[in-house]
């Protein structure tokens, strides 16, 4: 069905320019936009960020050329009275946090948007909300969950009816193909973990993996755990490794460009995270968009993008002993360690793909005008 000259699609979005899994998925639904416009399915498309600046979004490389593109710089007050004033008007807004949802309800009130769909990562809706936010939620035509886990736990403790929700996964991102060929991880069998190394994100189990490798260092001599990410806990990560013997066996690598983080990927056998309160983990795709098997926590949104036993293996946080039970079956069995990579990829390629995920965006971005 055609749309409309008129057809509008919009993102709010609350941050964009600078690096991390959220901001990554806000490209991801910015290019649906812009794909629509392309294929002419809508006229025309726009992204608001609320704590960026117009200029750091309109340069960012990952910006589609095509979108109108606007920031507020942190402030919510600038950001309400430039929706209000622009001219912009949307048949469709995706909220990129749920904080935004009271702006985009009042934005509905007033007829600047006909519709608008908030986007749940995780453990922001893990818990009951604001009141405002809850205002938000409930006005929204649409909650987009990444998890069935995210929206189970949001319906329940903000009382919103389970219809209301509709799961739709993350895709991996396949823009950066190429690995640098020089950068190498160390060590014969390398693990990967990548991940923001602050004392916020402790629950991801990074005490854990090193205490494992602790574990495992007689039996698994070539044993080599890489940590790339930066973060306010480093030092103390650094300080454990060396406490229990083993900081010639991890590496910490802080933050890389796109393409020796791709070579990392690609070097390594297996990833892994334990995390105890992961929303989604876009770093599992992308490890099996390499083909390499997972080890995640049995917890949150992950066991939607492990498939235990399949694709890799899901751990209790905490239980020190099945991470290393888990690792040592990847090390001893790599046919079994391969046959989860291939089974891996093949889930990125189908469920995960950015195909489906464009689908899905394609079909609620589409709605309003279907159902007009």
């Amino acid at each position: 069905m055609s749309q409309p000259v008129n057809h509008c699609v919009g993102l709010l979005a609350s941050e964009m320019a600078t690096r991390g899994g959220i901001q990554s998925f806000m490209f991801r639904v910015a290019e649906v936009i812009e794909r629509l416009r392309l294929e002419k399915r809508i006229s025309h498309g726009y992204c608001i960020s609320l704590n960026d600046s117009s200029v750091s979004l309109r340069e960012h490389p990952s910006m589609p050329l095509g979108l109108t593109v606007w920031g507020g710089e942190r402030s919510k007050l600038a950001l309400i009275w430039h929706m209000l004033t622009s001219g912009k008007r949307a048949d469709v807004l995706f909220v990129g946090h749920v904080g935004l949802g009271p702006v985009a309800r009042v934005l509905k009130t007033l007829g600047k948007i006909k519709a608008y769909y908030i986007i749940l990562h995780g453990i922001e809706v893990w818990r009951r909300v604001s009141w405002e936010d809850r205002i938000g939620l409930m006005g929204a035509d649409c909650l987009i969950a990444t998890t069935q886990y995210t929206a189970d736990e949001c319906a329940h403790l903000n009382g919103i009816p389970l219809d209301k929700f509709r799961v739709t996964p993350l895709c991996a991102d396949v823009r950066v193909e190429t690995g640098d060929t020089h950068f190498k991880l160390s060590g014969g069998f390398k693990l990967l973990c990548v991940a923001r190394q602050s004392v916020s994100e402790r629950l991801k189990g990074f005490d854990h993996i090193i205490e494992a490798v602790s574990v495992l260092r007689e039996e698994c001599p070539d044993i080599h755990l890489s940590m790339v990410g930066k973060g306010d806990d480093q030092d103390r990560l650094k300080e454990l490794s060396a406490t229990l013997g083993v900081s010639n066996q991890v590496s910490f690598l802080g933050g890389v460009g796109d393409e020796e983080l791709v070579a990392a990927y690609q070097d390594c056998d297996v990833f892994v995270m334990p995390s105890k309160k992961e929303g989604f983990g876009i770093v599992f795709l992308e490890a099996m968009r390499f083909g390499k098997p997972c080890i995640g926590g049995n917890h949150g949104g992950t066991p939607d993008v492990i498939s235990h036993g399949e694709t890799g293996f899901l751990v209790e946080y905490g239980d020190v002993a099945a991470l290393v039970a888990r690792i040592r079956t990847l090390y001893m069995d790599r046919e079994a360690s391969k046959r989860m990579g291939v089974a891996g990829r093949a889930m990125v390629d189908g469920k995960f793909s950015p195909e489906a995920f464009f689908r899905s965006y394609m079909a609620y971005a589409t709605a309003v005008q279907i159902n007009d």
